[in-house]
């Protein structure tokens, strides 16, 4: 829209002139939100071939519909409502804001997410880790800006050194996790959190498996859904070598609530993304 355009010629001015996405960032974070995204979803942008050059391009319609089910500005919606959750969050329980924060996207697949949060902090400060090589491949391919590293499946650790995050996130993670990885992936991250911190990650209602039966035209709703409600996790394995630890996955709040070192702080929600709820957790 025009509104936005005096902002992106100044933002493509510095780009031109410096080479240096940090800089460029700063006029694109005079942009709302929802342009900032808009923008950075439709890199390479021939009308602004500087900003093109220093800034990541967004990952192919085929890939992002592949790995999540939609593309484009659709996609878009359901990416920039998870951003406002983490930021919302963060500024209710801590108190501080996004901007200049440590922030470790957990499982950070192409980076669909991550993008995001140049909007309030500079690459330095933002690390996507993920178990699976062909994820850090297509973020390195599109140039994505920040720190990357491959974690183990079942990590006991994470490897981006003696880094403590203010932030971390976890997108469609915890939704795939058996039980004995989830708690593991818990382990991992909390060592890596500074004390107070916030830890968003989203899980499956229970309301998921009577959808997945029917979009798979199986009957596993009923012995999941009854393992839910008694022991407050049902995991679904796929097929395949990950299936001990990977597969489908629904959780209760109180599957976190017993966890030592994290305290259950609440949780949020989107509409434009029914399956995915958010559970907001502290690092104590």
């Amino acid at each position: 829209m025009e509104h936005t355009f005096s902002f992106l010629a100044e933002a493509e001015r510095v780009a031109t002139e410096t080479r240096d996405p940090v800089k460029a960032m700063v006029p694109l974070r005079k942009l709302s939100l929802d342009d900032f995204g808009l923008f950075m979803i439709s890199l390479p942008n021939k009308r602004y071939p500087a900003l093109s050059n220093v800034l990541p391009n967004m990952a192919s319609n085929h890939i992002q519909e592949t790995w999540t089910g939609a593309s484009g500005v659709e996609l878009l919606k359901q990416t920039l409502a998870f951003t406002r959750i983490v930021e919302n969050m963060v500024v209710r329980h801590t108190g501080r804001t996004l901007h200049d924060a440590s922030i470790l996207d957990f499982g950070c697949g192409y980076g669909r997410i991550l993008r995001m949060m140049y909007y309030y902090s500079d690459p330095e400060k933002i690390w996507g880790v993920d178990a699976w090589d062909k994820s850090l491949a297509t973020c390195k391919e599109v140039r994505l800006l920040g720190n990357f590293a491959q974690s183990d499946r079942v990590p006991i650790n994470l490897p981006v050194g003696d880094t403590k995050f203010d932030v971390a996130f976890a997108f469609s993670v915890f939704t795939h996790l058996a039980p004995s990885a989830a708690i593991a992936c818990l382990n991992a991250v909390r060592e890596h959190m500074v004390d107070g911190a916030v830890f968003i990650l989203t899980i499956r209602p229970i309301e998921f498996w009577p959808y997945i039966d029917a979009a798979r035209k199986t009957k596993h709703q009923s012995t999941l859904m009854q393992a839910h409600r008694s022991s407050g996790v049902a995991y679904l394995p796929h097929g395949g070598v990950e299936g001990e630890t990977y597969g489908d996955t629904s959780l209760t709040f109180d599957f976190f609530k017993g966890h030592e070192r994290w305290q259950f702080l609440g949780y949020d929600r989107s509409v434009f993304d029914t399956f995915q709820t958010s559970v907001i957790l502290e690092a104590k």
